[in-house]
């Protein structure tokens, strides 16, 4: 019944995340893949789900903040970079695990240290940065 469920949410995420890239950009949406499948995030969401949920969250996400252009992008401002938050979804509250910085320039995936204020170089799949740089 758990891997029924956990079936369900994973593919009821992603009809969701689905709809909520259409409006965004075809840059912006490679950014998402850049850092939903870094092992960096892999590592951080593995088992959250169950974790959320037994606290009493109804689920987890990626949520863009700011874009080179957020006018395309549905996020809150500006940035030289695509800037990401991994939260926690609860009736009250949004906390925030871990932000992600993905630099277009410099081709570079980064974990923000928010702690010691800087930005840490990650592992990401490089066959995407193919994909990013297309012009659709």
């Amino acid at each position: 019944m758990k891997n029924i469920l956990l079936l369900i949410f994973i593919v009821g995420s992603s009809i969701y995340q689905s709809k909520a890239q259409v409006k965004e950009s075809y840059k912006a949406q490679i950014a998402y893949k850049i850092v939903e499948t870094s092992p960096r995030c892999k590592q951080l969401t593995k088992g959250l789900y169950e974790r959320v949920v037994k606290n009493g969250g109804t689920s987890y996400g990626v949520m863009l903040e700011s874009s080179p252009n957020p006018k395309t992008d549905p996020s809150q401002g500006y940035s030289k970079t695509f800037n990401f938050n991994l939260h926690e979804s609860y009736a009250d509250r949004m906390p925030i695990l871990a932000r992600f910085v993905f630099d277009p320039k410099k081709k570079q995936l980064y974990e923000e240290d928010v702690l010691n204020d800087k930005l840490i170089a990650i592992a990401f799949d490089k066959k995407l940065l193919k994909r990013f740089n297309k012009t659709r």
